[in-house]
């Protein structure tokens, strides 16, 4: 799979004037990966830079990847865990018992969220257009229109993985082995989507979506899509943190 890779990104620097779409995988607090990633591609002035969320929670600095992130000027689409923390403060804010529960690691990124920290990942979109590239976390349904969501169905592209027979999504642990991965039958309604959440270890290329999580905060890569356009891309990896 690498040598692929690096054959493909002979020619993936920037001139002078052009815009590139620069697309980072799940980083899940992995800062020093990041910041080496980023000097293996060397954004220039005019470059887009976007991640596909799930930038906190596992990795060993989320609070230092939100302030590299808001340093650097570069966005990200929410992610389940980022709607998570989110979700647990707003229960907060009741009188009544909160119903969500977080682990030691969401504890400490809750309690170190400065004023900032917190205004950025409330900014953060489900989705992030660029032409007729779209990039969001999880995954879409066919029937799913991004600019007419329900709170139910936002849920979901934070969350897809599979859908059934119909096209529609299944919880995970729902899944059987004949279900489809839902990029398997994206029919490309709503652009040529970037997206993580399911991670693996090689990028996974379909007809209109590419996955780009290769699971660094599990040792594995972390993955850059740099893009032109859906069809001049190349793909930029970053060895994943080793614990």
């Amino acid at each position: 799979m690498l040598n692929y890779l690096i054959k493909k990104c002979k020619n993936y620097f920037c001139t002078p004037g052009e815009v590139r779409l620069i697309v980072y995988g799940d980083i899940h607090g992995c800062l020093n990966e990041l910041k080496n990633l980023r000097e293996k591609i060397k954004p220039g002035n005019n470059d887009i830079e976007v991640c596909v969320g799930d930038i906190i929670t596992k990795g060993y600095d989320s609070i230092g990847v939100l302030e590299y992130l808001m340093e650097n000027n570069i966005k990200s689409v929410l992610g389940n865990h980022e709607d998570k923390i989110l979700r647990y403060l707003e229960h907060e804010k009741s009188k009544k018992k909160n119903p969500m529960t977080l682990d030691e690691d969401e504890k400490r990124i809750v309690k170190n969220l400065k004023k900032r920290h917190l205004n950025y990942l409330k900014s953060l979109p489900v989705f992030f257009r660029h032409g007729d590239i779209t990039i969001v976390h999880g995954g879409l349904e066919n029937r799913v229109k991004l600019d007419n969501l329900s709170k139910h169905e936002i849920q979901k592209v934070l969350r897809l993985r599979y859908v059934d027979d119909n096209g529609d999504f299944l919880a995970k642990g729902k899944e059987k082995k004949n279900y489809s991965f839902w990029a398997d039958v994206y029919d490309g309604n709503e652009g040529f989507i970037v997206h993580g959440h399911r991670w693996n270890k090689t990028v996974t290329i379909h007809p209109q979506a590419i996955g780009i999580d290769t699971g660094c905060v599990y040792g594995n890569y972390l993955t850059a899509i740099v893009m032109k356009n859906k069809h001049d891309y190349c793909i930029i990896q970053q060895n994943g943190y080793k614990k």
